[in-house]
């Protein structure tokens, strides 16, 4: 994929969400289940990751049905859950998508990552998608969390620019910041495997992106 460079201009900071914006989290649900399950294969000489990938995609409780498939005290849930926080991620992102940052990197002032999550859980998701590079705005290391405006001034202060956009899935908390300090926002379709649902219906002026795009190629149209 090629970007026209008369197209994409150097007076923009393009600020990307993490979760089912640059890669899917449904991947890093399986990713991390797969991972605890392997290790406590490990443990207690069982496998019950068909299991465990059962419950996930019926949206059950997976660590109580872990203790209870291996006898253990429901008390040993706490463990697992932080397994699953603190494993390394087996997720990548999408040739096209790293290909349009890769670009894009190098033709707007900076890009720059703004997520919700934990520190180090979220800092292992961007090692293993080739982003720790970028600056990450991660909510935890500020106590703040969207639609909060605190990271996104922060930005603005610590990247100088004529013009700023912000490119997530939620708009139920991820736009209303942005669009109050004057942002362009850009919301990623759901195709049906996101973690939260996108009901346009209910949102309010507040809440709504500028635009809604089907994929993110589509983003260096709107960069002008």
């Amino acid at each position: 994929m090629d970007i026209n460079k008369e197209v994409v201009k150097s007076n923009w900071v393009v600020v990307f969400d993490l979760d089912d914006t640059l890669y899917q989290e449904a991947d890093y649900n399986v990713s991390g289940v797969i991972s605890v399950a392997n290790e406590l294969e490990k443990l207690f000489s069982k496998n019950i990751s068909k299991e465990l990938i059962t419950v996930r995609n019926n949206d059950g409780d997976i660590w109580k049905e872990a203790c209870n498939l291996l006898s253990l005290p429901l008390s040993v849930k706490e463990s697992l859950l932080w397994m699953y926080r603190l494993h390394c991620p087996n997720i990548e992102l999408d040739k096209n998508v790293a290909s349009l940052i890769k670009e894009i990197s190098v033709s707007v002032k900076q890009v720059v990552i703004l997520t919700d999550g934990r520190s180090i859980s979220q800092r292992l998701k961007l090692s293993s998608l080739g982003l720790l590079d970028f600056p990450a705005y991660i909510s935890e290391d500020f106590l703040s969390n969207k639609p909060e405006k605190k990271r996104f001034k922060l930005i603005m202060e610590n990247y100088i620019c004529d013009n700023y956009i912000y490119i997530a899935d939620n708009p139920e908390k991820d736009f209303i910041a942005p669009n109050y300090l004057g942002w362009r926002t850009i919301c990623l379709n759901n195709k049906g495997q996101n973690i939260h649902n996108q009901n346009k219906r209910k949102l309010n002026n507040f809440q709504s992106p500028d635009v809604w795009i089907d994929c993110l190629t589509e983003l260096t149209e709107h960069l002008i």
